[in-house]
């Protein structure tokens, strides 16, 4: 058998090149666990079966089947975007009410059920302060004056004749900003002005260019990342701070505003930013949104935590939980390990009777490294298309390689022919492919109602059957076929 002529095949040299993008894509890293010892990380997603992870069922304050299904779009918006890709979100019915059911493999409990029970409601505000004198003060907005009187913690909102009044507490409209009178003393009022909310938010970055995580030199560190506001928002974040003084004292030769930009999280404040004074009065549509954090990971955590709640948006109403349970990580290795011996089984299994019928080993071996070709360039696949792989892909793949290997000895079979010309040899070939191709295609056929009306489990299994009967048909069959071409020229 000539090595080098073969190696020079376009099939050979493509299937080379299809192994080494698998390869890339799983991206096998040997990093050492919590015990020190060295583990193999892969880029492939395994499921929750296989690598563990939590299960939730939620029940929304109005359990209707469409604001169950409302939560759903909103979750599933909220931790894609906090990286909890790997789920399964769908609506149940329980007796008269609809709940949400929820399974994410590889989730912290501790931060789902943190990410679950916020509803999402998002303000960001700035203190405006109106100095009173003589139980008067006076609030400018854009140059504009605005005119009021206090007195026993009520204040009066005077226009022209007529006062409107506002007590403690209470919110009010002014020149189009939502305000919020929340402190007072005998000399200020202090008014909590609505900058933006939620639904302000058009886009938030997380790109490296936009969103960051960087080392303060104390030992601690901060995130910081951009996002993309609404016009109306921009425009009274400007009519806001337009006559807002410098603070008496910034430190470091920088300048800011008197007044925080503060965050609020269900009104809760979560953070407090300083506004530098270069943007006061300023139409702002991509300001800069930055935290702190002890360590980088925390830095990161709350980074990717809000960014997911500004993506999200809203929750429609209130949740809670009403079930939560963990499948330990400790299980789903378990569960890996089983799945990697049944493979492991079915191909020894395979090889055992292709030895049986040809007592041949030229046959055999290439037989086997065919088969592990095809369960690498699956795995490869499901890591370059985010695929999950959990007990169902498995045995999506085990029965990829039993069709594999009817196929494989279908070649063997017709290649053996009275004559080796190769034109006699080719034509048998062509053959043996012809009901290749008919019985992948009647595989795939089966498989595709399954893919398409299918959830769950079943849609992993047909998807990962057919994937495999592709990469079988058009990849690592005709290879093997080419194989086969060289080793019976050898005889």
């Amino acid at each position: 058998m000539n090595i080098t002529k073969f190696l020079r095949e376009p099939r050979i040299i493509m299937a080379l090149l299809a192994l080494t993008i698998a390869f890339v894509a799983i991206g096998p890293t040997p990093v050492p666990n919590n015990e020190g010892v060295m583990e193999l990380n892969t880029n492939i997603l395994l499921g929750l079966d296989l690598q563990g992870g939590v299960r939730a069922l939620i029940e929304p304050e109005d359990a209707s089947q469409a604001t169950a299904l409302e939560v759903i779009s909103v979750l599933d918006t909220r931790l894609n975007a906090f990286g909890l890709q790997e789920m399964n979100l769908k609506a149940v019915q329980v007796e008269d009410k609809w709940l949400v059911q929820l399974e994410i493999a590889g989730a912290d409990e501790a931060k789902l059920k943190e990410l679950l029970e916020k509803q999402g409601k998002f303000e960001a505000t700035i203190n405006r302060v109106i100095d009173i004198e003589g139980g008067e003060g006076t609030l400018v907005l854009d140059d504009i004056e605005y005119y009021f009187e206090f007195s026993s913690d009520v204040l009066m909102i005077l226009n022209g004749t007529e006062k409107t009044e506002i007590i403690y507490g209470e919110k009010f409209m002014l020149d189009g900003i939502l305000f919020n009178y929340t402190n007072s003393t005998n000399k200020s009022v202090v008014l909590e002005a609505t900058v933006f909310q939620g639904k302000d938010v058009v886009q938030v970055f997380s790109d490296a260019t936009r969103a960051r995580i960087t080392p303060t030199g104390t030992g601690s560190w901060s995130f910081e990342f951009q996002v993309s506001l609404s016009k109306e928002s921009a425009e009274r974040f400007a009519k806001i701070t337009k006559n807002i003084a410098d603070e008496k004292n910034s430190g470091l030769g920088k300048r800011y505003l008197a007044s925080d930009l503060n965050l609020y999280l269900d009104d809760t404040q979560v953070n407090s930013l300083k506004i530098a004074s270069s943007t006061r009065g300023m139409v702002l549509t991509q300001p800069l949104i930055s935290g702190p954090g002890e360590t980088k990971e925390e830095a990161l955590d709350e980074m990717k935590s809000l960014q997911s709640i500004l993506k999200s948006g809203a929750l429609p109403t209130q949740i809670e939980i009403v079930h939560l349970s963990t499948l330990s990580p400790s299980l789903g290795k378990e569960f890996v390990w089983v799945s990697i011996y049944a493979i492991l089984a079915a191909i020894c299994a395979v090889s055992v009777v292709i030895f049986l019928r040809y007592r041949d080993p030229r046959f055999v071996i290439p037989i086997v490294m065919t088969s592990a070709a095809e369960v690498f360039l699956i795995f490869g696949f499901a890591a370059l298309v985010h695929w999950t792989i959990d007990l169902a892909a498995i045995a999506g793949i085990i029965a990829a390689i039993g069709t594999g290997v009817d196929s494989q000895i279908l070649i063997v079979d017709e290649s053996k022919a009275k004559t080796k010309e190769i034109v006699g040899m080719k034509r048998r070939l062509k053959n043996a492919f012809f009901i290749i191709f008919v019985s992948a295609a009647t595989t795939i056929a089966a498989m595709l109602p399954l893919l398409s009306v299918g959830a769950g489990s079943v849609r992993g299994f047909a998807f990962t059957t057919i994937v495999g009967m592709l990469i079988g048909v058009f990849l690592t069959r005709p290879v093997f076929a080419k194989v086969i071409e060289y080793l019976r020229r050898a005889e």
